[in-house]
């Protein structure tokens, strides 16, 4: 069903489309990725022609800029280049040791989408040189903030003496840089000023490219991790065309700019040398947002508000594995320490003519909800059907369950009763939409609240993590009652697997159905989750939609104690379960507490042609799905309908213990042979 309506979809955008070019004939055609560096050079000319423009542009203090055309190309790292990188990670021992963190930190360059650029624009050919910036700074006696003794905003405090664009790595005796080497120790408002002050002087529009800018410039019309080639490729080729350390050359400097091969448009080390600051805020969730044409990143910064923006392409001092293409990394706007970063600059040509913006057919189809009513014929017969599979033999179902596991521990359920619902949100993101109505058709059963330590040990024995951190002792992350918060969607299988196996059997006397969505014990459904948190509601929280009441029912960013936070006490506080108000339901912690993995695989258009009846998920798909928030993310991130997708190995988007925060809560479906009591 995808497939056809892709199809169907693509087809139309390239009719609309289509139309749009011809009104504009004179125009030249779009560059659409893949192309290589023929037909690169052949755009580049058309449009130069086109404007009247040079291809290479020459400007004032010596800066040479290239034309780029008009283009279009996936942004971000696909689910195939993750899955060529893991092969590589798992092919080498020491890679792998990091085989986690390289999965969670791709995952802030993904979904891969589509972006079009529509009007052309020029790149300088190379970073920013000491000789350029020099210049500025003689004929406006600017003084950079690294120079006025401040790093981030603050007087600097470091233990060694501070460096400066014009006293370089002053830790090291007697060194100086070439200029014709990358200008260094600026924070992101030094280069901004740079922009500023050339552009009054010469009547254009400089500044720092948009994140989307950069990557295209830096792919060239390739679809690889490399402009110059895939992973098999990056170490034969990578020291042809980028300047990074590895096993055979090593930098502790920067080097001079244009002495490796250029890309296809002609720019030089968009691949290592140095990290270049691009305009966009950083934030994490982005990509999940981004619009399809010209796009500029979060309007404002994130919700940490700790001034972060974008660096891409990796410098002298890093290895190759951080500067393909897609790569991103965020450093604080006014930090200025660091030796390897620098900028190079984008020149905006006035008045120009471009080509037509793409066109987004399902942007209409997310603004009409798919709601038919929950009195519709088809909702009520669905209801019928579903409820009449679970015989009553009499008795009714038990409001709540307490399930035995061993050494004491307990699972407590709560009984869901089958209905419908309004499921995602009119004014949440796009992946959250269309709103559209679901039938749970036959009820279930809700843990109270999510896995709990003990409860995982009960069946799983002690989880690594957790030795690890009370190998010493008592550990603040640790306890019986505390939520697990290290768990991957494949751990969860698992753990589900063992309830299969250890306790549903003497349960019901029977074999145990499989694991899955139709056994016994299981992960719920996105629907069923969503169902169950929202018990009853519509607003945004199932308790309302004032967001201030969140502290009430949640464990989240807003009270919780961690690092930044005022009266942070030195180490992150982590909660119980089952502390806070439970909804409807009398279920707790669906808002907050730990993402809660879900049994879906995850694609963000889903909702278009979700089933009416107990949907659960596309067929295909790598990415999971994750529900509720967490403790150390915002509140935004804990409402009903938020979606979040993440690798199945993965256990936590954090880059620390203290970030771990992927858990689960598990159900319990009910066959038709099931009998009213277990």
């Amino acid at each position: 069903m995808k497939k056809a309506r892709l199809t169907i979809l693509a087809l139309a955008c390239l009719a609309v489309e289509f139309a749009a070019v011809a009104i504009a004939a004179d125009v030249p055609s779009l560059a659409k990725s893949p192309f290589n560096r023929k037909q690169a050079r052949e755009s580049q000319q058309q449009w130069a022609k086109q404007i009247g423009k040079e291809l290479v542009y020459t400007n004032s203090i010596g800066m040479k800029l290239a034309l780029l055309p008009p283009g279009e190309f996936t942004m971000g790292r696909t689910e195939e280049q993750l899955d060529e990188l893991l092969k590589v990670i798992d092919a080498d021992p020491e890679m792998k040791k990091n085989r986690g963190g390289q999965i969670t930190w791709s995952m802030l360059m993904m979904p891969a989408h589509r972006v079009r650029l529509t009007k052309p624009f020029y790149m300088g050919t190379t970073e920013v040189t000491v000789a350029q910036f020099r210049a500025f700074a003689e004929a406006s006696g600017y003084q950079t903030e690294a120079e006025q003794g401040l790093n981030a905003g603050v007087p600097y405090k470091g233990g060694r003496p501070i460096s400066t664009w014009r006293k370089p790595m002053a830790w090291r005796t007697n060194y100086t840089q070439a200029d014709d080497e990358p200008v260094i120790h600026l924070c992101w408002n030094d280069c901004v000023a740079f922009c500023e002050w050339l552009s009054e002087k010469e009547g254009v529009q400089y500044g720092l490219p948009t994140e989307a800018e950069w990557e295209y410039a830096c792919r060239a019309g390739t679809a690889t991790p490399w402009s110059f080639g895939g992973y098999e490729d990056a170490e034969r080729l990578g020291r042809q065309h980028a300047v990074w350390s590895d096993t055979v050359q090593k930098f502790d400097v920067p080097q001079r700019v244009a002495q490796r091969q250029p890309n296809a448009f002609g720019l030089y080390d968009m691949h290592g040398n140095m990290w270049e600051y691009v305009a966009d805020w950083w934030h994490r969730y982005s990509y999940k947002e981004s619009p399809l044409n010209d796009p500029t990143g979060p309007a404002v910064q994130s919700e940490k508000n700790d001034q972060r923006r974008i660096i891409r392409g990796s410098s002298f001092d890093w290895g190759r594995w951080g500067g393909d293409s897609a790569y991103r990394m965020r450093i604080t706007q006014r930090s200025n320490q660091h030796p390897h970063m620098s900028f190079r600059v984008a020149m905006r040509i006035k008045d120009v003519q471009g080509v037509p913006a793409a066109v987004d057919l399902d942007e209409e189809r997310r603004q009409k909800p798919r709601d038919p009513g929950a009195d519709s014929p088809e909702v009520v017969a669905a209801l019928k059907a579903g409820t009449e599979q679970v015989p009553s033999g009499g008795e009714k179902l038990p409001k709540e369950l307490a399930i035995e596991l061993s050494d004491g521990a307990k699972m407590q359920f709560v009984l869901i009763p089958a209905g419908s619902f309004a499921m995602g949100s009119a004014d949440g993101d796009r992946d959250e939409r269309p709103r559209h109505r679901v039938v749970i058709s036959k009820p279930f059963y809700m843990a109270r609240h999510e896995v709990t330590q003990s409860q995982w040990e009960a069946l799983m024995g002690k989880h690594p993590y957790l030795a690890e951190l009370t190998a010493g002792g008592d550990h603040e992350m640790s306890g019986p009652t505390k939520a697990m918060n290290m768990l991957s969607w494949n751990d969860c299988q698992k753990f589900v697997a063992a309830l299969q196996e250890k306790v549903a059997v003497s349960l019901r006397k029977t074999k145990p159905h499989r694991a899955g969505r139709d056994g016994y014990f299981a992960l719920p459904t996105e629907a069923q989750w969503e169902y169950a948190c929202r018990a009853g509601s519509t607003t945004e929280f199932h308790f309302g939609k004032d967001e201030s009441q969140l502290g009430e029912y949640a464990f989240y960013q807003g009270n919780m104690n961690w690092p930044g936070q005022p009266g942070f006490r030195g180490k992150a506080f982590y909660h119980d379960v089952a502390q806070k108000k439970p909804n409807a339901f009398g279920l707790y912690d669906m808002h907050g507490g730990v993402w809660e993995w879900c049994a879906d695989r995850y694609d963000a258009d889903y909702y278009f042609d979700s089933p009416l009846v107990d949907p659960t998920g596309p067929a295909q798909g790598r990415f999971r799905v994750l529900r509720g928030g967490s403790w150390f993310r915002y509140a935004k991130y804990a409402r009903s309908s938020y979606r979040k997708f993440f690798h199945p190995e993965s256990d936590g988007d954090g880059v620390t213990a203290y970030i771990n925060d992927f858990g689960c809560r598990v159900a319990i479906n009910l066959p038709a042979t099931e009998k009213t009591q277990p």
